[in-house]
């Protein structure tokens, strides 16, 4: 068992999540650890380790698009009896982890309204704004910090992601992200679905049409199927971004931006938008 740590962190680099900062300590307490990894400049990591009974856990890299499952024991046979203890063990661990869940993202929600509440209108000459050359339709601010709404599809706000001047992002901790989405206008029978705020809103600026954020790759499928539902003769256009970098990287090797996008349109029976080589 003393191994298991180790070995666990081994396992995560060899999968290519290299945490930029030390997280054996963190890991060691139990429950979910967001971390930075090399290259980040926010928290795409993420890792959960059970060291109590068989230690077994997972790991992955949003930003890499991994995510594996992991257990001390290698996939060794275990007897009927085993089994069923370990599978009585993880459910109750699954109900648990759920319950907290649940408590965390409605802690999140209240926060998130409270925020939002005391949100003045986002300043045009906010430095984040001014260097991405957007109006700030459909933010608010609170201090040097804009507020991004993410609700669900009926409208009921969740969460915020925070931007600061130099486009640091962050959510509030704990909060939901998956199914959660911004919209930016309204009307019309087409609209346009991508990943980050202000992505869409220099595509609204250039088409006029609503768009909606969807705040991550893999967020924009969940979020295309909830547009599908709640207006099932809407024209979505998925807009994809182009990590053609992600190529080249040693463990990657995915445009990631394009899969997320082109599987968004598959789902909903969309369109797809890919921006053209060298930003024409």
């Amino acid at each position: 068992m003393t191994e298991a740590l180790p070995q666990f962190l081994a396992a995560m680099e060899a999968a290519g999540v290299r945490p930029a900062e030390p997280i054996a300590q963190r890991l060691g307490r139990g429950g979910l650890i967001r971390f930075k990894c090399e290259g980040d400049r926010k928290p795409n990591g993420w890792a959960v380790l059970h060291l109590d009974g068989r230690p077994a856990g997972a790991f992955g890299w949003y930003k890499g698009g991994i995510r594996e499952k992991w257990r001390a024991d290698g996939g060794a046979p275990v007897s009927s009896s085993e089994r069923e203890r370990l599978q009585r063990e993880w459910r109750e661990t699954a109900r648990r982890r759920e319950a907290e869940k649940v408590k965390a993202q409605g802690a999140a929600a209240v926060e998130a309204a409270r925020l939002w509440s005391l949100g003045e209108s986002a300043d045009p000459e906010h430095p984040y704004l001014v260097r991405k050359g957007l109006p700030g339709e459909g933010l608010k601010q609170k201090g040097n910090r804009l507020l991004v709404p993410m609700r669900d599809i009926e409208g009921r706000l969740w969460n915020v992601q925070r931007i600061a001047p130099d486009g640091f992002k962050c959510f509030l901790p704990g909060g939901r992200t998956i199914g959660l989405l911004c919209i930016i206008g309204a009307g019309g029978f087409t609209a346009c679905l991508g990943e980050g705020y202000a992505t869409m809103a220099a595509v609204r600026t250039a088409t006029g049409l609503p768009v909606v954020a969807a705040f991550s790759g893999e967020n924009l499928e969940a979020v295309a199927r909830s547009l599908r539902r709640r207006w099932p003769r809407l024209d979505i256009v998925v807009c994809a971004d182009d990590d053609a970098h992600l190529v080249d990287h040693p463990q990657i090797r995915r445009n990631l931006g394009l899969e997320y996008a082109k599987a968004a349109a598959t789902a909903v029976d969309g369109r797809l938008a890919i921006p053209r080589k060298g930003g024409e």
